[in-house]
């Protein structure tokens, strides 16, 4: 499959290009004009002679050479022909935008996809969509674009970012966006052949790429899919995804649209978090997070310590309270930074982060020069907030101001940040306006080209901020890169161990598991029993009966040969009771661990990312507090510990209320060699379950008393 032919064409043809106003042929042929002088284009028409003062063909055999690509902008039942035309003649690249292909989920639909897709392979052609509006190129300044996007001037707009969309509405979002610069926009439609990690491997090693806006509803390579954000990683380029259909309803409404299944949110956060990924939930905080990070991309911050200037004691503690909300570090100032900006601000100003700067009207240049000096040279500090200025259009009362200053109140407070911002040494800026309204496309744009992005309004701003932050914290540490996708398709089968087959199955792993048998009558148990350390812990062993609890299944705190008897009839009857037909193969017998806090350590496989490693509460609390963590397999002690950081019962570890620290180096440690025994059985595991493992205070080790191992059979 050769994409050059694709992605970057010499020569074109747009296939129904018309001049009715508003369908897929009249906007390809609008925006197919403007590639003329840098690639040879060429309109198809089977009626009309000239389309937009252009001379069309009747056919692709009619043009005077064979084109690299071509756009077709006819309905879905005219596709294959054309597409089996273009084969014929050598032509080696096609996007189809027409709808009415799998995504509508009818066996009519999925048919003629297939038929696209084997016409494609037989010809060797590279294939965008269908049910797609085509590419920008705006690196080497080709549009094969079939929806809006005219105003998208490339002699103008300057590369940056490259878009991935899975919806053509989100894709036009993008096109339509005037101040985020823009290298590529794709979007991918159903991706029957071409699919978005192709594009993805393509145009990531572009220097002109300097990051990766992606919507998503759906992947269906999760190892290539990992390996991009790896490399993306590597590279050191920022990614910004928008995941949807990560709802139920969601889930129906994107494999309606594009007839992909998508992976449930926190297996998205979890990837997102693996290789360092802004994952955002709304279209709004999408398009902040690519402006955020495309304006600083040549002086990132270089952490996530920031500090905020307001106009007023009420912005003040808004900023206050939603850095708190969404994670935004706002660090006490450094002695030196308050001595200096007390000598700056009016007496009865409070030099604090955040900072009111209050309702200053004198020497405003000088007054914020000095401040943003002053914050910029403390060393807790790596970025600014200004929300003195929302830099809104201005209505009729800001141009009457602007006649009584002598300037606006956008220029005023510009001009300052602005000029700190070109200074040597100065941290980068960023404007978060209080309030929703339509920006001032100016002074956006010269704040822009200043290195100042203006974010959304507060709120999502604020949100976006937060995850900006832990990106820019992510960048100054090592992280784990391989993933562990599966590399063939799971059984449909499945096996669920008994505990003592499950710890046997561990048993390699080199994991903390009390001293255990399993016996099938009381001659036998006694034995066992006499071998072991008291109080004993005695349990149904069937992989029939996983939660042994409900069934009656467990007695704890046994001590004497005449109890051990006892729990042996007890657990037999409750379970025959519980489960006439459940196979039994004995009683597990094993020394009772002492208490410490219980944790829990899990494994969750899923289809396109495979295992996925949980830690959390043990017990029943992981249930009741739903307090866990998720990481895709494999993963460091480092990222291990930084998951039982996120946890609420992080502090239980830590020694609460008088309690002794507990080991978290022996639990990190077992976390990893789980997530690595996971990895290695990527292909057959389903699930597994160590609940609950008790943790003692340091120094003193874990102790694994339960395990259910879930595989997949053949």
């Amino acid at each position: 499959m050769n994409l050059e032919k694709l992605i970057k064409p010499k020569v074109a043809a747009v296939i129904g290009a018309n001049e009715r106003a508003g369908s897929f042929g009249n906007y390809s042929a609008v925006n197919a004009l403007q590639n003329e002088g840098r690639i040879q284009i060429y309109f198809i028409n089977t009626k009309t002679p000239v389309v937009l003062g252009k001379k069309t063909y009747p056919n692709l055999s009619a043009l005077p050479e064979v084109p690299d690509c071509i756009l077709i902008a006819t309905p879905a039942k005219t596709c294959a022909p054309l597409l089996e035309e273009a084969g014929k003649l050598g032509v080696k690249a096609a996007i189809i935008e027409a709808a009415g292909f799998s995504e509508e989920g009818t066996e009519e639909g999925k048919r003629a996809e297939e038929e696209l897709r084997v016409i494609a392979e037989k010809y060797d052609m590279s294939v965008m969509g269908p049910n797609c509006i085509g590419l920008v190129n705006n690196i080497d300044k080709v549009k094969l674009w079939g929806m809006g996007g005219t105003e998208f001037d490339m002699s103008v707009r300057k590369t940056g970012v490259a878009y991935f969309a899975q919806s053509g509405t989100m894709s036009i979002h993008a096109v339509s966006c005037p101040y985020i610069d823009v290298s590529y926009v794709f979007s991918m439609g159903n991706s029957t052949m071409v699919m978005i990690e192709d594009i993805m491997e393509y145009v990531l090693e572009e220097p002109e790429v300097r990051m990766l806006a992606i919507y998503l509803e759906g992947v269906r390579d999760g190892r290539r899919f990992m390996e991009c954000l790896k490399r993306a990683a590597e590279l050191g380029k920022p990614v910004v995804i928008h995941a949807a259909g990560m709802s139920q309803k969601g889930a129906v409404a994107a494999a309606s649209h594009t007839g992909n299944l998508a992976s449930s949110r926190s297996v998205y956060q979890a990837v997102c978090n693996k290789y360092g990924v802004i994952l955002v939930e709304s279209i709004d905080e999408f398009l902040c997070a690519v402006n955020v990070l495309s304006t600083w991309i040549d002086r990132m911050p270089k952490g996530a310590n920031i500090s905020a200037v307001n106009g007023s004691g009420g912005e003040n503690a808004v900023c206050a309270d939603l850095s708190e909300l969404y994670g935004v570090p706002l660090p006490d100032f450094h002695p030196e930074t308050v001595k200096k900006l007390k000598e700056i601000l009016p007496g009865f100003a409070n030099p604090r982060n955040p900072l009111d700067i209050t309702a200053i009207t004198d020497s405003v240049y000088d007054v914020m020069i000095k401040t943003l000096e002053t914050i910029g040279d403390d060393p807790n500090v790596d970025a600014v907030i200004c929300s003195i200025a929302s830099f809104a259009e201005p209505n009729a009362k800001d141009r009457e101001q602007a006649k009584i200053f002598g300037e606006s109140l956008n220029e005023r407070y510009a001009a300052p940040m602005i000029e700190y911002a070109k200074r040597p040494g100065s941290v980068p800026l960023m404007v978060i306006p209080m309030t929703e309204d339509r920006r001032d496309a100016v002074w956006r744009g010269r704040l822009r080209e200043a290195g100042i992005p203006i974010l959304a309004n507060s709120l999502a701003g604020y949100k976006v901020l937060g995850k900006v932050c832990k990106y820019l914290e992510y960048r100054k540490r090592v992280h784990t890169l391989e993933n562990a996708a599966p590399l063939k398709r799971h059984g449909e089968r499945i096996l669920s161990l008994s505990e003592y087959a499950s710890k046997i199955e561990l048993s390699d792993v080199g994991l903390p598991m009390p001293k255990q048998a399993v016996v099938k009558d009381k001659e036998e148990l006694l034995k066992k029993a006499a071998e072991m350390k008291r109080p004993l812990a005695l349990k149904v062993s069937s992989p029939d009966i996983l939660h042994k609890t409900e069934a009656g299944g467990v007695k704890l705190n046994i001590y004497s040969d005449e109890e051990t008897d006892a729990a042996f009839d007890q657990i037999l009857a409750s379970c025959r009771a519980y489960r006439p037909d459940a196979k039994i193969e004995g009683i597990l017998v094993q020394e009772q661990a002492p208490k410490g806090v219980e944790m829990m350590i899990g494994i969750t496989c899923d289809r396109h990312f495979g295992p996925m490693l949980l830690a959390g509460m043990g017990g029943v609390f992981v249930e009741v507090f739903k307090d866990a963590a998720m990481y895709p397999c494999p993963l460091s002690k480092q990222e291990a510990e930084d998951m039982l950081r996120s946890l609420k019962a992080y502090k239980l570890l830590r020694g609460y209320r008088g309690s002794e620290p507990c080991d978290i180096d022996a639990l990190t440690d077992i976390m990893v060699k789980i997530s690595q025994y996971a990895m290695s059985r990527r292909d057959e595991l389903k699930e597994l379950d160590l609940n609950p493992v008790f943790v003692y205070p340091e120094g003193k080790g874990v102790s694994i008393v339960d395990a259910l191992v879930v595989k997949y059979g053949d």
